[in-house]
């Protein structure tokens, strides 16, 4: 099969733009508070647009569909709320965070001082787990959707995008990743305002309700056991990715405290909307039997047939855009929480320029090692996330309790999360991924807060005040 040039062209031509973008904000990084946190001013402008380009992932843009396809209108409402809640809730913790560890920089930097080194451990191997598999969802979606619409092959379109993303993640870390993401966020936007209704206007709303009535009513219901039990693991699991993600936390630090709150609150509410409007293209299908060749293909496949070229280009654009913005700040979230907790740990008298050496080291690691392993399509974008789900929950009340309970334990908390993570995956290979995720954070809930109540630990907030201000604070949290 010839190589569809022209097609590579225009994705290399786009890449290059991104590639120009992060190359301009680069020259304004100085040092490694640029490279990890871009000098912790933004507003609510930059700050949404960051949150959100990283948000809407490719996940939001290809597996909403996949979820309206399989739980009907519970599976859009439910991962609406996978993101939304946990956006949303994090608003209230990014404002504890300012006033309990106001010069952190990283999950890191709390979770490590906060508990102790065993749990610091446990808490960053799982994390690491948690951030391949969420750039591998991404490189698998970058993978399906040129090969879907563009016919590139899938192993080249996969190279395509963490080449282009890599180069401009290493050249100024996070200035480069945000002053990017406003110019994607907008793509993304633009398109979820576009196409769903240039769809439906060629459709029209009527033959499609009244077709899933007549041939799949069970779609439609509000009260379907498997929608509403995906809808509660998806809550569970979003809240658990947000809390977790060391994005999140570098963007609650990047964002300016008297504005930090509202940001997160709006992104929230913004992102939402955008999951939403997404997965009703997946009714269409449902309505018309059309039956993509992988399930998370569905919505790329519907703005083909029903919207014409026009909007199967403009989707390609925001979703490709999508799966760069995320894929680019979970790659400078996971090398700078190394370089920023890992480093120093087992390095001394590190220099400034060293680090962002070593920063700009783990970048290129990171983005490889998330490359080779989106080569073998093991999973579907939705069935990666369910699979990360079971950590995410199991850290979401241990994170929550340190933050704001002086008495919990860290040996109680070891354990939690510890079982939570053992349990949640038997559970999940024996019982099913919605039983799994919820059995994880029960178990995470009931231990960290039962044995702490139980067993208190009286916990000094001073050794969070001094992170980033001490060098000898975040080790020990004993």
């Amino acid at each position: 099969m010839a190589l569809p040039l022209i097609n590579i062209g225009i994705v290399l031509l786009l890449g290059t733009v991104f590639i120009g973008v992060g190359w301009y904000f680069s020259r304004r990084s100085g040092g490694t508070d640029d490279f990890i946190l871009g000098g912790g001013q933004l507003g609510i402008a930059l700050g949404m647009t960051s949150l959100l380009a990283f948000w809407i992932t490719g996940n939001t843009m290809l597996a909403a569909p996949e979820s309206a396809y399989t739980y009907g209108i519970l599976g859009a409402l439910g991962y609406g709320m996978l993101g939304g809640a946990g956006v949303l809730l994090f608003a209230l913790l990014s404002k504890r965070l300012h006033k309990v560890i106001p010069h952190g920089k990283s999950v890191g930097d709390f979770y490590g001082t906060r508990y102790d080194e065993k749990n610091y451990y446990v808490f960053v191997s799982l994390l690491v787990i948690y951030v391949l598999g969420l750039i591998v969802t991404q490189g698998i979606g970058g993978g399906v959707l040129l090969e879907q619409i563009f016919d590139i092959p899938y192993y080249l379109a996969v190279f395509l995008t963490f080449g282009i993303v890599i180069v401009y993640a290493y050249l100024g870390g996070f200035r480069s990743v945000t002053g990017v993401a406003y110019f994607q966020v907008l793509l993304i936007l633009v398109v979820a305002l576009v196409v769903p209704p240039l769809v439906y206007f060629n459709v029209g709303f009527g033959p499609v309700y009244e077709r899933i009535l007549a041939d799949s009513p069970a779609k439609l219901s509000l009260t379907a056991p498997s929608g509403l039990l995906f809808a509660t693991a998806g809550a569970l699991l979003g809240i658990g990715e947000v809390f977790m993600d060391n994005t999140f936390w570098q963007r609650a630090y990047a964002i300016r405290s008297d504005v930090v709150a509202k940001t997160f609150g709006l992104s929230g509410i913004g992102w939402i909307l955008v999951p939403l409007a997404i997965a009703s293209l997946s009714f269409v299908a449902l309505a018309f039997d059309q039956t993509p060749e992988q399930v998370n293909q569905v919505a790329p496949m519907i703005a083909q047939i029903y919207g014409g070229a026009f909007s199967g280009w403009l989707f390609l654009i925001a979703v490709w855009s999508a799966l760069c913005s995320t894929t680019a700040a979970s790659i400078n979230a996971l090398a700078t929480l190394l370089m920023n907790d890992a480093v120093p740990r087992v390095k001394d008298d590190v220099s400034e320029d060293e680090l962002l050496r070593y920063g700009k080291y783990f970048t290129l690691l990171v983005g490889v090692l998330g490359l080779l392993f989106s080569l073998p399509r093991i999973l579907t974008m939705l069935q990666m996330l369910f699979f990360l789900g079971v950590i995410n929950v199991a850290f979401v009340f241990p994170i929550v309790a340190g933050l704001w309970w002086e008495k919990a334990n860290p040996q109680v908390v070891f354990v939690a999360t510890t079982t939570a993570t053992i349990v949640g995956y038997a559970a999940y290979f024996t019982i099913g991924a919605n039983q799994g995720i919820i059995l994880s954070g029960w178990i995470s809930c009931v231990i960290t807060y039962g044995g702490s109540y139980l067993w208190p630990k009286d916990f000094d907030w001073g050794k969070l005040q001094r992170v980033g201000q001490d060098v000898t604070a975040g080790g020990d949290g004993t």
